[in-house]
């Protein structure tokens, strides 16, 4: 007779800490592998089980009615995944259970969890509705013989129409049927294509996307094709050193030292020729002068700095004759900038933003400004929509959605409310974040029930935003977490927040645009 879920899982663990390690590295080569290939096989064992039970969550919505959050927002916050990888996991399980047939097979270690979840994929994708009970079976044992029989995941994604002439031949698509969906599945491609990018934090700016088959395979081949003549160009190169060290043309020395700079390239992996081609490619483009112009002028690369440290340059110039490019100033300039900056303290708090940076522009140093006056950043009730200033402020301020683990970019969120209009909200910079279609209507505050219990926004003394969770789901995060207070643009810390949000309509603010003030981390513009 089968245990229950929490017997089950207590052996299992105390299984799990039974297990002696000591010993492993004294294990002959062929039991090292049994060993692996066993636990590997537990290990999926174990993944489908979670795929069980993520499913059931998802379809009964556990998590809204527990913690008031998406099942994905929940295992990205409380096990630190990404919102993708979550998202990915919470699919991943309802095709996994898709099927009767091919869920039991996972569980049963039969086959693996992406076997299982491709095979899942297909019989979504069949004519369900028009098959026999019988044909859906059959389909789904097709599939199984395939996984068990050495098909690879992507075979098995494939395989739609060979399971339709397989066991409903009547259904199967005829060739002209082919052709019909092929073009459907272009302009669905076509559609759907996109290219994105966000700043990792590290350094590195991160890119993803997808193109249609044609033009993807056409990327594909042109890097490749790269890659494969940077391959070439390393070996004919190390031919002509050595041929020029046996001629005496090269000394030892210098042929040692070209040899290792040489294995620097040569040492590169495939994912960093990749890389380096398609950075080679638009290096090309742009030497060439085949770069358009956008918006009437080149793409520049905007970075923001802080007031303070614009404050810093201004001194500095004023104080040298010389811009942070090493360029003298004039002494019109010049005069202008010392003039600009009379009168300053030790914090700057005397001399306004606006001032330095017209005084900085003059002077060659900022050539670009975005302005700070209030009006720009907020319009109170006469609008209901941002205005372009204000929005181009929120990007820059938030960067992208502001919810925990969420990495959609600025241009593709939202402008949200803290106090909703409705409440009595104005459309201003201190009652704006951006955020995500998706996690709009997560902490959209409930219109009928103010008190509830959901996902909240404060701003701490700067004028920055920061996400708090409902207090029931506090109970289901890490220990030592941040309870998902700050979003993956906005690694500050935040200042103590109160428990209970301002009453509606009355958020403060003796801050008034603080954010843009001198001396609260007001953001300017540097055009580099």
């Amino acid at each position: 007779m089968g245990r229950d879920f929490w017997e089950a899982s207590r052996v299992i663990e105390q299984a799990l800490d039974a297990i002696d390690h000591t010993g492993d590295t004294r294990m002959p080569d062929t039991r090292k592998i049994a060993a692996m290939n066993r636990a590997r096989g537990l290990a999926d064992r174990m993944i489908a089980l979670a795929a069980v039970y993520t499913d059931l969550v998802a379809r009964s919505g556990a998590t809204e009615k527990t913690a008031g959050t998406p099942l994905s927002d929940y295992l990205a916050l409380t096990e630190g995944r990404s919102s993708s990888e979550a998202n990915g996991l919470v699919h991943q399980a309802g095709r996994i259970t898709a099927d009767p047939a091919v869920r039991d097979a996972a569980l049963a270690g039969t086959v693996s969890p992406g076997k299982a979840a491709a095979a899942g994929a297909v019989l979504r994708e069949l004519p369900r509705h028009d098959m026999s009970e019988a044909q859906r079976e059959a389909a789904a044992g097709v599939l199984l013989d395939q996984a068990i029989g050495g098909a690879t995941t992507r075979q098995i994604s494939r395989s739609a129409d060979r399971v339709l002439e397989q066991v409903a031949p009547e259904l199967a698509p005829t060739a002209a049927g082919r052709a019909a969906e092929a073009e459907r599945r272009r302009q669905r491609a076509l559609r759907e294509r996109e290219l994105n990018f966000a700043e990792d934090g590290r350094g590195s700016v991160r890119f993803w996307g997808r193109l249609p088959q044609t033009e993807g395979d056409l990327l594909r081949k042109v890097i490749g094709a790269c890659v494969e003549r940077g391959r070439g160009d390393e070996r004919r190169e190390l031919e002509t050193l050595k041929a020029q060290k046996v001629s005496g043309e090269l000394s030892s020395g210098e042929y040692f030292a070209a040899r290792t700079a040489l294995q620097e390239r040569e040492h590169r992996s495939t994912a960093q020729r990749q890389a380096d081609a398609l950075t080679d490619m638009i290096t090309a483009l742009q030497d060439a002068g085949q770069i358009p112009a956008a918006g009437g002028e080149a793409p520049r690369v905007v970075v923001t700095l802080d007031y303070m440290g614009l404050l810093q340059l201004a001194v500095e110039a004023a104080a040298t004759g010389l811009r942070p490019d090493g360029t003298a100033l004039d002494e019109v300039s010049a005069a202008r900038l010392q003039a600009a900056l009379t009168g300053a303290s030790e914090t700057g708090a005397d001399v306004s933003a606006s001032q330095v940076r017209i005084a900085c522009c003059d002077a060659g140093i900022l050539p670009l400004v975005l302005g700070d006056q209030s009006e720009i950043l907020d319009v109170g009730r006469e609008h209901r929509l941002v205005t372009p200033q204000i929005r181009k402020t929120l990007a820059l301020r938030d960067t992208g959605c502001i919810f925990p683990g969420c990495t959609v970019p600025a241009q593709a969120c939202q402008a949200h409310h803290v106090t909703p209009w409705w409440a009595g909200g104005s459309t201003s910079i201190d009652n704006l974040v951006l955020v995500c279609r998706h996690h709009h209507g997560v902490i959209e505050p409930h219109r009928f029930d103010p008190g509830a219990d959901q996902w909240r926004i404060t701003f701490d003394d700067t004028g920055r935003p920061h996400v708090h969770p409902p207090r029931r789901l506090r109970r289901d995060l890490p220990p030592g977490g941040n309870d998902g207070e700050n979003s993956a643009q906005n690694r500050t810390k935040a200042t103590a927040a109160p428990e209970v949000m301002p009453a509606r309509g009355h958020i403060q603010k003796q801050q008034e645009n603080s954010a843009h003030r001198p001396g609260t981390g007001a953001q300017d513009t540097l055009i580099a």
